[in-house]
């Protein structure tokens, strides 16, 4: 597979294919709890508790080492010194992770909806809010673009990795927050999260593309 953009993207997809692996097994968990809370509905609950899990593991295994570690290991002077722009290398890496924390979040949703019980009359219940719409897919890519931003700025995946969690749960936490306060129905409500998990997920590109840059 060769190509000005294949090449890059064929390249990214193999520097990422542990963390994709360590991703497929976080969404596995997921599927295994699913399947328990239905064979035993005594722990009917079971994966509502892990509705929210799937940002802080995609920041935690996948943002956060996706720079910080290149950095470390000097692997990244072998991209950068080629005819490879540091623009198109932090796009293709980017766009590997991306697509991959979509998948993650397409297949967890799909679960979700199966075990998690109808709305009903409360839609803005966290559980159900938190795994539908287009919400989960935006706070993952937030989280993706968080522990990227924190790795390129750090350069230590030891600070990036817990510093990256600690602070997509306050997003979180903050969020929820928010949600009681404006007092919105479902959609508008979604629409309004997702655009500022967005419009953050472009700032938080722009430092890392900026953290690159000014490294020699």
């Amino acid at each position: 597979m060769t190509g000005p953009v294949a090449g890059p993207l064929w390249a990214a997809w193999r520097g990422q294919r542990a963390q994709a692996a360590a991703v497929a097994g976080v969404v596995l968990m997921y599927g295994v709890t699913v399947v328990v809370e239905r064979l035993e509905p005594d722990l009917s609950g079971l994966t509502r508790q892990l509705a929210g899990f799937l940002p802080g593991a995609i920041c935690l295994v996948w943002g956060a080492p996706l720079i910080a570690r290149e950095i470390e290991t000097g692997t990244h002077r072998l991209a950068w010194t080629q005819s490879l722009t540091r623009g198109r290398w932090l796009a293709a890496v980017l766009a590997t992770a991306a697509t991959g924390a979509l998948a993650a979040a397409a297949v967890l949703a799909a679960l979700l909806a199966w075990a998690l019980p109808p709305a009903g009359g409360d839609p803005m219940a966290w559980p159900y809010y938190e795994s539908h719409g287009p919400v989960p897919f935006a706070r993952v890519l937030f989280a993706l673009a968080l522990g990227v931003a924190l790795g390129a700025v750090t350069r230590h995946t030891r600070i990036a990795m817990p510093l990256s969690v600690l602070l997509a749960g306050i997003s979180q936490l903050a969020g929820r927050a928010l949600r009681g306060h404006l007092e919105l129905p479902y959609w508008p409500t979604q629409w309004i999260e997702t655009a500022s998990y967005l419009v953050l997920t472009l700032i938080l590109t722009g430092v890392a593309y900026l953290a690159i840059r000014r490294r020699a």
